[in-house]
């Protein structure tokens, strides 16, 4: 039982490491690597003109936002970009409803019902980035 409970614990801890050193997918164009990727988190901070030139999602597989962040600007550094604008965005996966009732019968024969429920709505995080070239 030992043995078991023991290879289950190593091939759920390769299994996330492997999640994490994930390297998210890249759509587009390719250029010669950069040093530096110019980080925004809205169109309108970037001043300098520029071209779209591809862009990634990351959904699963990152155990912090920033470790998720440090993977993008590394990818944006690979594929020669210059800037990289980037949406944190917040889906609605699903709902869980629990609750609980209890009917009691008190001594003079009323029945007493009493209810607790609760909803909480299960959200996965998504980041959304497009990398830029400066004109």
């Amino acid at each position: 039982m030992k043995k078991a409970t023991t290879i289950s614990l190593i091939t759920f801890l390769v299994m996330g490491l492997l999640a994490a050193c994930s390297t998210p997918s890249y759509f587009g164009k390719t250029y010669e690597p950069t040093e530096h990727v110019d980080v925004y988190l809205n169109k309108a901070d970037v001043k300098k003109n520029y071209t779209t030139m591809g862009s990634t999602k990351v959904a699963k597989g990152f155990s912090s936002l920033e470790s998720a962040q440090e993977k993008i600007i590394a990818l944006g550094k690979a594929k020669g970009a210059d800037g990289v604008i980037m949406e944190l965005t917040e889906d609605l996966v699903s709902t869980q409803q629990t609750g609980t009732a209890v009917v009691t019968q008190t001594k003079k024969k009323n029945v007493v019902g009493t209810t607790n429920s609760s909803t909480m709505d299960i959200k996965e995080k998504k980041i959304t980035a497009t990398f830029i070239k400066y004109e």
